[in-house]
Protein backbone atom coordinates (compact mmCIF):
# COMPACT_ATOMS: atom_id res chain seq x y z
CA UNK A 1 0.00 0.00 0.00
CA UNK A 2 3.16 2.26 0.70
CA UNK A 3 3.61 2.36 -3.34
CA UNK A 4 -0.08 2.83 -4.65
CA UNK A 5 -0.41 5.69 -6.42
CA UNK A 6 -2.93 8.95 -5.37
CA UNK A 7 -5.15 7.84 -8.23
CA UNK A 8 -5.39 4.20 -7.55
CA UNK A 9 -6.19 4.86 -3.82
CA UNK A 10 -8.69 7.14 -5.66
CA UNK A 11 -10.24 4.98 -7.79
CA UNK A 12 -10.76 2.37 -5.01
CA UNK A 13 -12.29 4.77 -3.07
CA UNK A 14 -14.84 5.33 -5.74
CA UNK A 15 -15.46 1.75 -6.38
CA UNK A 16 -16.03 1.02 -2.43
CA UNK A 17 -18.66 3.55 -2.52
CA UNK A 18 -20.15 2.55 -5.19
CA UNK A 19 -20.28 -0.93 -3.97
CA UNK A 20 -21.61 0.43 -0.23
CA UNK A 21 -24.64 2.43 -2.24
CA UNK A 22 -24.96 -0.73 -4.45
CA UNK A 23 -25.89 -2.62 -1.04
CA UNK A 24 -28.13 0.22 0.01
CA UNK A 25 -30.19 0.34 -2.67
CA UNK A 26 -30.32 -3.72 -3.00
CA UNK A 27 -31.39 -3.58 0.96
CA UNK A 28 -34.05 -1.03 0.44
CA UNK A 29 -35.59 -2.52 -2.71
CA UNK A 30 -35.80 -5.74 -0.40
CA UNK A 31 -37.55 -4.07 2.34
CA UNK A 32 -40.30 -2.45 0.08
CA UNK A 33 -42.54 -5.25 1.07
CA UNK A 34 -45.44 -3.27 -0.30
CA UNK A 35 -44.34 -2.92 -3.49
CA UNK A 36 -42.38 -6.86 -3.80
CA UNK A 37 -46.48 -7.77 -2.50
CA UNK A 38 -47.57 -6.09 -5.72
CA UNK A 39 -45.40 -7.71 -8.24
CA UNK A 40 -46.13 -10.42 -6.99
CA UNK A 41 -49.52 -10.71 -6.69
CA UNK A 42 -49.97 -9.15 -10.31
CA UNK A 43 -47.22 -12.23 -11.79
CA UNK A 44 -50.02 -14.50 -10.10
CA UNK A 45 -52.80 -12.93 -11.81
CA UNK A 46 -51.04 -12.90 -15.03
CA UNK A 47 -50.37 -16.80 -14.14
CA UNK A 48 -53.73 -17.55 -13.29
CA UNK A 49 -55.07 -15.81 -16.52
CA UNK A 50 -52.75 -17.26 -18.57
CA UNK A 51 -53.24 -20.89 -17.07
CA UNK A 52 -56.30 -21.01 -14.36
CA UNK A 53 -56.07 -25.11 -13.67
CA UNK A 54 -54.95 -24.25 -10.21
CA UNK A 55 -57.77 -21.73 -9.31
CA UNK A 56 -60.30 -23.73 -10.21
CA UNK A 57 -58.71 -26.26 -8.31
CA UNK A 58 -58.41 -24.14 -5.31
CA UNK A 59 -61.65 -23.31 -5.70
CA UNK A 60 -63.52 -26.41 -6.42
CA UNK A 61 -61.53 -27.99 -2.69
CA UNK A 62 -63.25 -25.21 -1.11
CA UNK A 63 -66.33 -25.28 -2.20
CA UNK A 64 -66.13 -29.34 -1.26
CA UNK A 65 -65.27 -28.60 2.06
CA UNK A 66 -67.86 -26.01 2.87
CA UNK A 67 -70.42 -28.76 1.08
CA UNK A 68 -69.14 -31.40 3.66
CA UNK A 69 -69.19 -28.77 6.58
CA UNK A 70 -73.09 -28.36 5.69
CA UNK A 71 -73.84 -31.35 5.31
CA UNK A 72 -72.17 -33.08 8.26
CA UNK A 73 -74.21 -30.54 10.35
CA UNK A 74 -77.58 -31.77 8.73
CA UNK A 75 -76.94 -35.30 9.79
CA UNK A 76 -75.76 -34.54 12.81
CA UNK A 77 -79.07 -32.73 13.86
CA UNK A 78 -80.78 -36.12 12.86
CA UNK A 79 -81.97 -39.18 15.17
CA UNK A 80 -79.89 -41.09 12.76
CA UNK A 81 -76.68 -38.98 12.91
CA UNK A 82 -75.89 -40.36 16.24
CA UNK A 83 -74.15 -43.73 16.14
CA UNK A 84 -73.70 -43.70 19.58
CA UNK A 85 -77.63 -43.95 20.24
CA UNK A 86 -79.41 -45.32 16.84
CA UNK A 87 -83.37 -45.94 16.60
CA UNK A 88 -84.20 -49.27 16.81
CA UNK A 89 -85.60 -48.87 13.59
CA UNK A 90 -82.76 -47.41 11.53
CA UNK A 91 -81.27 -49.18 8.63
CA UNK A 92 -78.08 -48.85 10.00
CA UNK A 93 -78.87 -50.79 13.19
CA UNK A 94 -80.23 -53.53 10.86
CA UNK A 95 -76.31 -53.85 9.44
CA UNK A 96 -74.97 -53.84 12.57
CA UNK A 97 -73.16 -57.69 13.38
CA UNK A 98 -74.80 -58.16 16.46
CA UNK A 99 -78.45 -56.88 16.39
CA UNK A 100 -79.83 -53.96 17.17
CA UNK A 101 -78.85 -51.32 19.50
CA UNK A 102 -80.84 -48.29 21.22
CA UNK A 103 -84.28 -49.99 22.01
CA UNK A 104 -84.83 -51.20 25.50
CA UNK A 105 -81.61 -51.73 27.78
CA UNK A 106 -82.74 -53.82 29.92
CA UNK A 107 -85.10 -56.79 30.64
CA UNK A 108 -88.73 -56.99 29.52
CA UNK A 109 -91.27 -56.90 32.76
CA UNK A 110 -88.15 -56.35 34.81
CA UNK A 111 -86.89 -53.29 36.60
CA UNK A 112 -83.85 -51.34 38.16
CA UNK A 113 -80.57 -53.14 39.15
CA UNK A 114 -81.79 -57.11 38.02
CA UNK A 115 -83.53 -55.59 34.80
CA UNK A 116 -79.74 -53.82 34.28
CA UNK A 117 -78.04 -57.28 34.73
CA UNK A 118 -80.22 -58.88 32.48
CA UNK A 119 -80.05 -56.62 30.10
CA UNK A 120 -75.90 -56.53 30.17
CA UNK A 121 -76.23 -60.03 30.11
CA UNK A 122 -78.34 -60.15 27.04
CA UNK A 123 -75.93 -57.93 25.19
CA UNK A 124 -72.77 -60.29 26.08
CA UNK A 125 -74.77 -63.23 24.76
CA UNK A 126 -75.31 -61.03 21.60
CA UNK A 127 -71.53 -60.50 21.87
CA UNK A 128 -70.33 -63.71 21.93
CA UNK A 129 -72.42 -64.47 18.37
CA UNK A 130 -70.47 -61.87 17.00
CA UNK A 131 -67.80 -63.67 14.69
CA UNK A 132 -65.25 -60.71 15.00
CA UNK A 133 -65.62 -60.69 18.54
CA UNK A 134 -64.47 -64.55 19.02
CA UNK A 135 -61.40 -63.85 16.29
CA UNK A 136 -60.26 -61.32 18.76
CA UNK A 137 -60.78 -63.80 21.53
CA UNK A 138 -58.81 -66.44 20.05
CA UNK A 139 -55.95 -63.86 19.08
CA UNK A 140 -55.81 -62.82 22.77
CA UNK A 141 -56.02 -66.53 23.92
CA UNK A 142 -52.94 -67.14 22.26
CA UNK A 143 -50.94 -64.80 22.34
CA UNK A 144 -51.78 -64.32 26.43
CA UNK A 145 -49.00 -67.63 27.28
CA UNK A 146 -46.32 -65.04 25.07
CA UNK A 147 -47.15 -61.67 26.49
CA UNK A 148 -46.91 -63.65 29.83
CA UNK A 149 -43.27 -65.43 28.83
CA UNK A 150 -41.81 -62.16 27.76
CA UNK A 151 -42.68 -60.10 30.76
CA UNK A 152 -41.39 -63.22 33.02
CA UNK A 153 -37.91 -63.09 30.90
CA UNK A 154 -38.25 -59.13 31.37
CA UNK A 155 -38.09 -59.23 35.25
CA UNK A 156 -35.68 -61.56 35.05
CA UNK A 157 -33.47 -59.25 33.12
CA UNK A 158 -34.21 -56.56 35.30
CA UNK A 159 -33.63 -58.11 38.56
CA UNK A 160 -29.98 -59.44 36.81
CA UNK A 161 -29.18 -55.64 35.61
CA UNK A 162 -30.15 -54.72 39.52
CA UNK A 163 -27.12 -57.27 41.10
CA UNK A 164 -24.03 -56.20 39.43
Amino acid sequence: MAHDSLPELELANVRTRERISDTVERIRHKVDLPARARLAAAKTRQRWHRDPTPLVALGTIALTGVAAIVVGARIGRTPAGHLAEPPAWTAFSALLPFGARGGDESAPGRAGRKARKAGRKARQAQLEQDPGYQLRKKQQKRLAPVAAQATKYRKQAAKRSKGK
